[in-house]
């Protein structure tokens, strides 16, 4: 297994702000496989414990090897309250700030709705070790804007489902404009995900997006 990294960048400036970690399985024949395939089966053998570890060990890793990158790692809905996983978090980053603050957790927002107030203090205690917080693909599932008031997340990543070829689809960017008018206004960073063309791209900068991801930005590279 190994990482590919796609950019998250600065819809103002278009500078990198993190680089999101994506698990990748190479195949014996050569082939690569993305963790979409592989993950569903994983929980059900009951490994993902084990692969979010490695996950977690990994990504520090690079962190420490390289003093300029910030990075995001994924958590499945499995590991979003697991408090085994957290000990490890805050065992790995104690005493190391300068790791931390370079380091954004994100959780689904289907993950964080399963128990909504244990959520809540897992999201709390990942920050006060330093790391920030986004909720991963919002606007898929249930989660509320209240849901938002409790999770005391820094990020709220907006689902692909709401920004493919939006330009072709007004009445999405009418629902957008207002649920980014929202989420600004409770003070949080928004990041559009699946961003595929610059005309897309320039929508969501006319519409108040923080920052953007997809492959218009990069694609998933080693």
């Amino acid at each position: 297994m190994f990482f590919a990294f796609q950019p998250v960048v600065c819809a103002a400036t278009g500078t990198v702000d993190y680089f999101e970690c994506l698990l990748r399985m190479r195949e014996a024949e050569g082939g690569v496989v993305s963790g979409g395939e592989f993950i569903t089966i994983i929980e059900e053998l009951g490994w993902i414990g084990l692969i979010d570890r490695y996950v977690l060990n990994k990504t520090v890793q690079d962190l420490v090897a390289d003093p300029a990158v910030r990075l995001g790692l994924n958590i499945s809905g499995m590991t979003a309250c697991d408090r085994a996983w957290l000990r490890s978090l805050t065992s790995l980053l104690r005493h190391r700030g300068d790791i931390a603050h370079r380091l954004v957790i994100e959780i689904t927002e289907t993950a964080a709705l399963v128990d909504i107030a244990e959520s809540a203090r897992f999201v709390g205690t990942l920050r006060d070790t330093g790391c920030r917080v986004a909720l991963d693909d919002f606007g898929a599932g249930h989660t509320s804007l209240r849901h938002l008031q409790i999770l005391p997340v820094d990020i709220v990543k907006i689902d692909g489902s709401l920004v493919r070829n939006l330009r072709n689809r007004p009445q999405s960017r009418i629902f957008l404009r207002r649920l980014l008018g929202l989420i600004n206004n409770l003070g949080l960073t928004t990041v559009a995900e699946c961003v595929e063309t610059a005309e897309d791209a320039a929508l969501l900068r006319a519409e108040g997006i923080g920052y953007l991801q997809g492959y218009h930005f990069g694609q998933p590279t080693v």
